[in-house]
């Protein structure tokens, strides 16, 4: 089994029981998610959107409600399902389609913005994908990229992530963790994804850069890591120490 059947596999699985961001899609995650975002949407004429790793559509359903046309795209069929439900509950309009973000069947300058959350780290080939989704975008087009340092190997995270295991196991001896599960199954396949215990900003600006996009930026988003500490349990607060983060990137003018 290759690395992306197993991924499409485990997604499938966590599908079954997946929540929509830490709490659902309450009204006080949404607003501050929209918060974030909306530097990155003034002044520009943003209409159609592509959300790559959709999930349960989380942020793909959070745009639609911002008044943009979303299509989202995710390499579990399992994901999309849930986020067809999501959108059915919520009232609102979505393109969902099971796809590999990796390669994209649009056709180039299709969209003017591109999202993911939490995807970098679980991609084969991060720098193929990059430069996939800079051909479905127009010229000028954006990429916005959230994700967080999950697995950085640094000593002191190591020793934070030791730390909140062995608490958890003691805190609960019953049936295995989502994470104990997750880390099982990754922990074949890891060594395929190179940015898997490489996802700082900084790294992930480098990959942007080598993909050909220029205003390669980051920023560490603030409000949504403060609403993540005050609703997480002491052991989520050790363990995710550093904070969730959006690296932006532009697309070019192609010459014609």
């Amino acid at each position: 089994m290759d690395a992306k059947e197993s991924i499409s596999q485990y997604w499938d699985w966590r599908s079954r029981s997946y929540t929509n961001g830490s709490h659902g899609f309450e009204e006080e995650e949404k607003a501050v998610w929209k918060m974030e975002l909306e530097p990155f949407l003034q002044g520009r004429r943003y209409k159609r959107v592509l959300d790559v790793g959709t999930g349960p559509g989380f942020m793909a359903l959070i745009l639609a409600e911002m008044g943009l046309d979303v299509t989202g795209v995710d390499i579990s069929s399992g994901m999309i399902e849930k986020a067809r439900q999501n959108a059915q509950s919520m009232g609102l309009q979505v393109d969902f389609r099971h796809a590999d973000g990796e390669q994209l069947s649009f056709d180039s300058e299709s969209f003017d913005l591109l999202v993911n959350r939490h995807l970098l780290w679980t991609l084969p080939h991060p720098l193929a994908a990059v430069r996939e989704w800079s051909r479905v975008l127009k010229d000028g087009g954006r990429i916005l990229a959230i994700d967080g340092a999950w697995f950085d190997p640094s000593l002191n995270a190591q020793i934070r992530r030791g730390i909140s295991s062995a608490a958890a196991k003691i805190c609960s001896r019953k049936a295995p963790s989502l994470k104990s599960k997750f880390l099982d199954h990754y922990q074949s396949i890891k060594k395929e994804l190179p940015l898997f215990s490489q996802s700082k900003p900084e790294r992930i600006c480098n990959v942007f850069e080598e993909a050909g996009l220029f205003n390669v930026s980051f920023r560490h988003l603030e409000e949504v890591q403060k609403l993540q500490n005050k609703r997480g349990s002491v052991l989520s607060r050790l363990e995710y120490h550093e904070p969730t983060f959006v690296v932006v990137g532009d697309v070019a003018k192609r010459v014609r």
